[in-house]
């Protein structure tokens, strides 16, 4: 099914076109059609901080996915990668607090500890149970925090190109180290935008104009809360203590191009882990659930396989 549905949004892009919609209005009929082909419904949840949205699927199945984005990102970003499972998993995609569709106060308080306890009331509402857990970036940092406070309720822990644990600068800790404006979220200028977008992926000829046209006004509209969201997750990031208890069966996947988080940190988390396992991914940045969704997929699918062994 996966391989037609880029060609078939690239399809519909060029339609739409013609057709009078503005770009954020083709854009997001772009990402329903994504969404629609992962088999993902929106759906939302109020909890006593306020609104969490995700994606779910009606897949019944013994396998529980639950898939947690990063910095600036949403539960859209994981469509692509879900579609190529073609219904094996039950699959839930949240948008974090602060991201997405999600509440987004900027006084409701952003660190890792903060959002993991949001994580876990959500999963609790949902009655999750069993979980395979997935998070990418600041979401690995997060769920590393709800696994130390629910290991029962995991089954297994997988990291993409995660942080929590620190051994290398990368080019990305560089470049924000030289900079008067953090790159990484202070991005109100084409020429900033993609320096961010350079960073943060290794391909990025396959991103439609449409789509960083969109990304960028919405990225230059999120800056003060961005600020916010980030100075929160710096206040403790730093895992050390908790990844060195970490039992559950782990994967830890990274892009060997990763300029945001360098892989010698994904190294570390790999030696830190005990009976942990690895997976490099050569020619990807930082974001291989949207470069390189099908190597992603079959990573993740073979380690699920692996340990239902």
């Amino acid at each position: 099914m996966y391989k037609n549905v880029y060609r078939i949004s690239l399809l519909l892009f060029s339609l739409m076109l013609f057709a009078g919609c503005t770009s954020k209005q083709r854009y997001d009929m772009v990402m329903a059609s994504e969404r629609s082909s992962a088999g993902m419904k929106k759906k939302s949840l109020t909890l006593d901080f306020g609104k969490m949205a995700y994606h779910e699927n009606s897949v019944k199945s013994e396998k529980t996915l639950v898939l947690i984005h990063g910095f600036g990102g949403n539960k859209d970003n994981w469509n692509r990668m879900v579609a190529l499972w073609d219904g094996k998993y039950h699959v839930i995609a949240p948008d974090l607090p602060g991201h997405g569709e999600s509440v987004s106060d900027e006084t409701l308080g952003y660190t890792t500890a903060q959002q993991a306890q949001r994580l876990e009331s959500f999963l609790k509402a949902k009655e999750a149970g069993n979980i395979h857990i997935v998070g990418h970036s600041m979401g690995g940092a997060i769920v590393l925090r709800y696994v130390k406070n629910n290991a029962e309720n995991v089954k297994s822990l997988i990291l993409i190109d995660a942080m929590g644990m620190h051994k290398t600068k990368s080019d990305g800790d560089l470049l924000v180290e030289r900079s008067e404006k953090n790159p990484l979220y202070d991005v109100c200028t084409k020429e900033r935008f993609e320096t961010l977008v350079d960073y943060s992926m290794h391909k990025t000829s396959h991103i439609p104009s449409l789509f960083k046209e969109v990304m960028f006004e919405e990225k230059c509209q999120r800056k003060a809360l961005e600020k916010i969201l980030y100075e929160g997750m710096f206040q403790d990031v730093k895992l050390d203590a908790i990844v060195k208890n970490i039992t559950v069966p782990t994967l830890i996947i990274w892009g060997e191009k990763d300029r945001i988080i360098h892989p010698n940190n994904g190294k570390l988390f790999h030696h830190t882990i005990k009976n942990s396992q690895m997976a490099v991914l050569e020619d990807i940045g930082h974001i291989p659930l949207l470069e390189d969704p099908k190597r992603t997929a079959d990573t993740i699918d073979s380690f699920l396989e692996q340990i239902d062994q």
